[in-house]
């Protein structure tokens, strides 16, 4: 038994799985309490993504009955499939789309159930069913945005491989004051699309620059001596790019048991009429009914499935990477006082135009003259101790540490070296283990957002984790910042930035 707002309901196992609401105000439940145009609709129309209901009406006592068979709850999907941002953005789509056809219906959005415990999978997330009430004068103090940002960030902790890019977008926004379900709804398309496109365009913004930047030069008065342009040629060194490709969402366990026991109580029955009639035509027949049920299994894992769309994944694949000849020994310039652009190595120019990194172009570059026709060497006008500054501000490599202690352990530094870390008492399936008392096998995850950001959830502990003393709800993403302090059991640890040269 359960409450939500000011209802009551229950799980029901009679005829099938069913979620039961009964009671309302701490009273039985009637048709007085429901509303009955919205009845109506929801009984006379087959709305999508919207949970089966039927009605029950005994001795003037009413209970709603929602057909919960054949689906899972999200978040037992999300984690038995180790759900992707695509499958997240594929769900948050789907339910923007349910809530903005409403009113099409005669349908209130905010008597939708936007609650974890209250969506339900079928064959993919994208495939959600939501609960709805027409239920007059429900308790609800919460907004539909209210309930949907709070869904967002509660979903986010189920994410296998969390994108901390893509979803430092989605936080923004959810701080952001003009919030709304169609600005979500454009952000999340805009999300998908640069998924696709986004190493594309960062493969050619190098290709493009790296040509004008890498040797470029210009005269500073016109000359009969030209000089000849470098030709770009396809080098060996590769990079890659992902490339889309659409493939069904994988089975659930359950469809997977259903469909091999089916098949092979199909097989035996094949084999079954050749026992009783025992002769070569039929031997060939139960052959060929093998291969075709062997194959339609095959088709339905793999390939098409009736009412199931393929889901877009991306694939990694190889690119040539275009590189330049280095120009011939003969082909120098004989002239003084020219102006040109100082060669940027490749690994500071791959840091420039990375995305987390913005280091300023002119923090790089100083003005050279070329000494003598036959020496190719430059003389740097900048004053040295500029230089040594500008090179010691480019060693600094800043990490995240943790700092570790107990009531008998001296203090010890750990340092974060994946962006999934993983602590508990299970060395073979954790990142750093920890034996403290009161911490579990697989207790806590740092993540790691970008490169400036980290989170922690914890992940469902016996004994639960605290962050600045106060507790922390499972699977849900914290963030950390410098000194925050979180205790996992006994353990005591500290979030810090180290800097080393």
């Amino acid at each position: 038994m359960g409450t939500i707002y000011n209802l009551e309901y229950d799980y029901s196992t009679e005829n099938g799985q069913s979620i039961v609401f009964s009671r309302k105000d701490n009273k039985k439940l009637t048709a007085d309490n429901l509303n009955a145009v919205q009845l109506k609709m929801i009984q006379s129309n087959r709305i999508p993504h919207m949970l089966p209901m039927a009605l029950e009406n005994i001795d003037l006592v009413t209970k709603l009955h929602y057909d919960i068979n054949s689906k899972q709850k999200l978040i037992s999907y999300f984690r038995d499939n180790k759900a992707t941002m695509n499958d997240y953005y594929q769900l948050f789509l789907s339910l923007i789309n349910t809530l903005e056809e409403a009113s099409s219906y005669m349908l209130d959005q905010k008597n939708y159930i936007l609650q974890m415990e209250f969506l339900f999978i079928g064959q993919n997330p994208s495939d959600v069913y939501l609960t709805y009430l027409p239920v007059i004068d429900l308790e609800k103090t919460n907004s539909v945005t209210d309930d949907m940002k709070k869904l967002l960030t509660d979903v986010a902790g189920e994410i296998d491989g969390l994108q901390g890019n893509e979803f430092k977008s989605i936080l923004n926004y959810i701080k952001n004051a003009s919030f709304s379900l169609s600005g979500l709804k454009t952000l999340l398309l805009e999300l998908i699309s640069l998924r696709s496109n986004v190493n594309q365009m960062y493969s050619n913004h190098e290709y493009t620059n790296g040509n004008q930047m890498e040797g470029s030069f210009t005269e500073n008065q016109n000359t009969a001596d030209q000089s000849h342009p470098e030709p770009i040629v396809a080098g060996s060194q590769s990079m890659t790019k992902k490339k889309v490709k659409k493939k069904l969402p994988p089975l659930t366990s359950r469809t997977k048991v259903y469909l091999i026991m089916g098949s092979l109580l199909a097989i035996a029955l094949i084999w079954k009429l050749y026992d009783m009639y025992r002769n070569p035509a039929v031997m060939l027949t139960s052959s060929i009914l093998t291969v075709v049920v062997i194959v339609a299994v095959f088709v339905f894992w793999k390939i098409w499935r009736p009412g199931v769309a393929a889901v877009e994944t991306e694939v990694p694949q190889p690119l040539e990477k275009p590189v330049t000849k280095q120009p011939k020994p003969e082909q120098k310039v004989r002239q003084k006082q020219q102006q040109f652009n100082v060669q940027i190595p490749k690994q500071q120019y791959q840091t420039q135009f990375s995305p987390t990194n913005a280091t300023p172009l002119a923090a790089t570059q100083a003005d050279t003259t070329l000494l003598a026709a036959d020496n190719e060497d430059t003389v740097l006008l900048e004053e040295e101790s500029n230089l040594s500054v500008a090179t010691m501000e480019k060693e600094v490599d800043v990490s995240a540490t943790l700092i570790r202690t107990t009531a008998d352990e001296a203090p010890q530094t750990i340092a974060i070296n994946a962006n999934n870390f993983l602590i508990g008492r299970n060395e073979e399936a954790v990142n750093y283990p920890d034996t403290a008392v009161g911490v579990s096998r697989i207790h806590a995850e740092i993540i790691k957002i970008d490169g400036s950001s980290f989170g922690i959830k914890d992940l469902g502990s016996k004994n639960g984790s605290k962050l600045n003393g106060a507790p922390m709800v499972p699977y849900k993403v914290y963030a950390l910042k410098e000194e925050d302090e979180f205790d996992l059991g006994k353990a005591h640890y500290t979030f810090k930035w180290s800097s080393s040269q």
